[in-house]
């Protein structure tokens, strides 16, 4: 600490207006000289070049600076408050202590860190902004995705004809990984749906043609047969004409109950029951079959190539035999006498083939489909009353249960040809 006065015979001091705002003293400098511990001389001059002394607690607190050590801050109090000091020995054994004052240093580090805080918030801001965008751009896709799927959601799916046709667009497919994911899979999910209403509604379709068809040929008979019964109840009738309509009531009543059957056939077909499944060998089922058809159509010329090889199959041996008696009634019936009908039966590649083919007049657009209810025209009938409309049908849906197809083949005639795994 600093004390006591200048001892006699000391070095004269600097005059204080000297030393305290020598020119290049920038406002508020604080300057002290010390000698032997003591203070000499130091001021401070103010913003108006006005220069003040410096309190005994100011010039202790200069004091206790140490020579030659680094910059070190103190606080002066009063008007001066906190500084920035340096001492430094000078040649005449004296101290010099010079000080800045720190206000300007912290109202600019102030400032700079409100700018910083400024700059930083700002920056942020337009971080969370920029980010906001760009969710935005890379969300607009997926907003569009969910449109579509609201969308679809409006559309009526219970009855009728369903179209679904909004989709999700190429160009949001294509966007980004992530959304065209869930584009495609939207996209995909639309067009099963799409088909698996078709597909309903193709079905309700057939089945109403089905209920229309069946009520239309049940009709027929049930009209026969109460015209007939009619005819017999009135007043007069011969017994001969009474037995006349008796056996005309049996018939139509036997016509009805074969279609009935055919009918329940196809219901069971159509709802894929368990078959129960055995080795067939088709080279003798089809000879059965030819053999009985040669019988009822003596008027037709028959043939067969069974062939050498085993034609084994698995199945129901009565369902199979009832696609042979259809496909081979079907050209009975439906053909003129002298028509000749070929079976022919060839094994390969695991594949059995039946081909059933007459040099008839060929089948009609309706038959050829395998429509339920189709008839031949009056081309390929002979006008003895026909068949239920049925046969093809079922040949159809009796091949396709047991894993094969069926198929028209062009040509003259009918050429039939049912493709069948082997056992």
């Amino acid at each position: 600490m600093v004390s006591g006065l200048r001892p006699p015979g000391a070095p004269q001091s600097p005059h204080r207006d000297d030393l305290v705002g020598a020119p290049g003293q920038s406002p508020g400098t604080v300057t002290a000289v010390f000698r032997d511990d003591a203070f000499a001389v130091g001021g401070w001059i103010d913003a108006n070049g006005t220069r003040h002394d410096l309190t005994a607690e100011q010039q202790d607190e200069l004091a206790s600076v140490p020579a030659g050590a680094a910059p070190q801050t103190v606080d002066l109090g009063g008007d001066l408050g906190s500084y920035r000091v340096a001492a430094r020995a000078a040649s005449d054994d004296a101290v010099v202590v010079t000080g800045l004052p720190l206000e300007q240093v912290t109202a600019a580090t102030s400032r700079l860190g409100l700018v910083v805080v400024l700059v930083g918030l700002a920056c942020i801001l337009l971080a969370i902004l920029a980010a906001a965008l760009a969710m935005g751009r890379a969300l607009r896709p997926l907003r569009r995705v969910a449109s579509t799927a609201a969308e679809v959601t409006d559309v009526p799916l219970g009855r009728g004809e369903v179209s679904l046709a909004p989709r999700v667009a190429d160009a949001d497919i294509a966007s980004t990984a992530e959304v065209g994911q869930v584009g495609a899979a939207l996209n995909d999910l639309l067009d099963h749906v799409e088909q698996a209403l078709a597909e309903r509604e193709a079905g309700e379709q057939a089945t109403r043609r089905f209920v229309a068809d069946a009520s239309h040929e049940l009709r027929t008979p049930l009209t026969s047969i109460r015209a007939y019964a009619q005819l017999s109840e009135r007043a007069g009738a011969e017994p001969d004409e009474m037995r006349g309509n008796a056996a005309l009531i049996d018939a139509e009543g036997t016509r009805m109950s074969s279609l009935i059957d055919q009918m329940l056939m196809l219901a069971r077909l159509d709802a894929l029951p368990a078959m129960t499944r055995v080795d067939v060998d088709l080279r003798m089922l089809v000879a059965e079959a030819v053999a009985a058809a040669r019988t009822a159509g003596p008027d037709h010329a028959w043939s067969m190539e069974l062939g050498e090889d085993p034609a084994i199959v698995s199945g129901d041996a009565a369902d199979l035999r009832r696609v042979v008696d259809n496909l081979l009634g079907n050209a009975r019936l439906h053909t003129p006498p002298g028509t000749t009908v070929g079976v022919r039966i060839a094994a390969d590649d695991g594949t059995v083939k039946l081909e059933v083919a007459d040099d008839g007049p060929g089948l009609p657009d309706d038959l050829a489909a395998f429509d339920r209810f189709a008839r031949g025209d009056t081309s390929r009938s002979r006008g003895d009353g026909g068949g239920t409309g049925l046969g093809l049908a079922i040949a159809r849906a009796v091949v396709e249960a047991h894993g094969g197809t069926i198929e028209v083949v062009p040509g003259e005639g009918a050429t039939f040809v049912i493709s069948l795994p082997t056992a």
